[in-house]
């Protein structure tokens, strides 16, 4: 083992690495995970602790879920750690992972069979979904014998530090180290070329010397890394809005009595659902003045408000513009029981982004796996996920465009990109098509609702909603 001296100098040339890292870091723009697994959780936030020291604290945030709060309880199993993707330049350090947790729920028989196999799948997108967006990630398992950690134990037991230094399910871990379950869990969910190192954790200083260096190399390599590109996907036949182009009716008198009944019927589904703890998730999409806001108007008039929120979601800021474009949409999932309403979503990665050009061709394309994945992880804990594209005429939106010019009321709605978009309506509508070819699924499905009679796309998401909760309630 070497001397003091020769540690406390190897000490300062990986500071001095890890600063100089840390600086490209920020000038390449690229945000940075850094994650510490294994059965040592003192030893993982001693690393974490270091790792902090060595780097400007100022750049880096840690991510440590306590899983017993309700916020992490009540949604998706990778929802803190979403929270937290780091912005571009930023260092997230990740203490308490979902490989570490997974592992600790497969041993000790919570998580077992297709649980398990969902959630391996699940983390492996995930840090795919990363690293294809320019993440560089560097995963640091330490292996600490069972024999340390009960002595850590034993030491704590008279302390304030019992339960921390060293809890059962580390001991679990460390006892079950050479579980099948522990290697194949930590191979079978790590994203393509990102490997746990593992270390062990006996000696803090070796520890944290062999950590560093295998980072700084990681994260080395992470920042030449270069982005693998999707390919544009093939053409798919046209014409699935040509379906909505024939417009039904409604007269005053049937709006009036059936949207009374179905009001009435939606929040008595609605706080049933909240009493049982299902959460919903009511996307509505669709052109300019297509008609959103009055549909989301009636869907809220008989709801509890303090079991609903509105999204309307305009251009990102640029903060949510620093981070993966699906971060701002995860740090607004909804707990158990209650429903959110987004005004235009995640969508707009693969229409607005990609007519426009804000985002490549290969950015775009990737982005319906990604997407299907980000529902996939909503409906996996009981959450109804229902989206809607109501479809207008180019025509039906010109009139609605002079309706909303000549309205004092309705003015404020139109700006000079409204028309402008109309310029791209044969490329929208082309995106929308493929948008809902790609990404309706099961557990997510798209609703085209005819909506050039006002009245009548009001009705039909109404009745499709209040369906798709009954559904589940029965």
């Amino acid at each position: 083992m070497e001397s003091k001296s020769l540690i406390e100098k190897a000490y300062s040339a990986l500071h001095l690495r890890l600063l100089s890292l840390q600086q490209r870091i920020v000038n390449h723009h690229a945000g940075t995970v850094i994650v510490i697994g294994g059965g040592d959780r003192l030893a993982a936030s001693e690393l974490a602790n270091q790792l902090t020291e060595w780097l400007d604290s100022r750049l880096v945030q840690i991510c440590a879920p306590d899983t017993s709060l309700p916020e992490n309880k009540l949604r998706p199993f990778l929802w803190p750690y979403w929270n937290l993707t780091p912005a571009q330049g930023r260092i997230t350090i990740v203490v308490g992972d979902w490989t570490t947790r997974s592992v600790a729920a497969s041993i000790n028989g919570e998580l077992k069979g297709d649980a398990l196999r969902t959630r391996l799948k699940s983390i492996k997108n995930f840090e795919d979904t990363l690293a294809a967006n320019g993440i560089a990630m560097a995963k640091i398992w330490i292996d600490t014998p069972e024999k340390i950690l009960k002595k850590r134990l034993s030491e704590a037991e008279d302390t304030d530090a019992e339960g921390w230094v060293v809890s059962a399910r580390d001991l679990l871990i460390g006892k079950k180290k050479n579980h099948p379950h522990v290697k194949t869990i930590r191979t079978t969910s790590s994203g393509k070329g990102l490997p746990w190192k593992v270390i062990n954790g006996s000696d803090a200083k070796r520890r944290n010397l062999v950590a560093g260096k295998y980072i700084a190399d990681q994260l080395n390599s992470g920042l030449r890394r270069k982005i693998i590109k999707v390919s544009k996907p093939s053409n798919r036949p046209r014409g699935l809005l040509e379906s909505a182009t024939a417009h039904p009716v409604l007269d005053k008198k049937d709006y009036s009595q059936q949207i009374a009944k179905l009001q009435w019927r939606l929040g008595r589904l609605s706080r049933i659902a909240a009493k049982r703890g299902i959460s919903t998730l009511v996307v509505l999409e669709g052109v300019d003045a297509a008609g959103k806001g009055g549909v989301i108007r009636r869907l809220a008039s008989k709801l509890d408000a303090a079991h609903y929120h509105v999204h309307p979601i305009p251009a990102p800021t640029p903060e949510e513009k620093s981070r993966h474009y699906l971060w701002r949409f995860w740090v607004r999932i909804p707990p158990y029981g209650h429903m959110a309403i987004f005004d235009r979503s995640w969508y707009g990665r693969v229409i607005v982004e990609r007519v426009e050009g804000f985002c490549r061709t290969d950015e775009w394309a990737r982005a319906y796996s990604e997407i299907n994945d980000f529902e996939a992880r909503q409906a996996e804990v009981g959450s109804i996920v229902l989206k809607f594209w109501i479809h207008i005429s180019k025509e039906e939106q010109l009139r609605r465009f002079h309706e909303r010019e000549k309205s004092p009321h309705k003015r404020h709605k139109m700006t000079k990109e409204d028309y402008r978009n109309r310029k791209k309506w044969d490329d929208n509508q082309r995106a929308a098509e493929d948008m809902i070819v790609r990404t309706d699924t099961p557990h997510a499905p798209w609703i085209v609702i005819p909506g050039n009679d006002k009245r009548y796309a009001r009705v039909a998401v109404l009745k499709g909603l209040c369906r798709a909760l009954a559904d589940r309630l029965d």
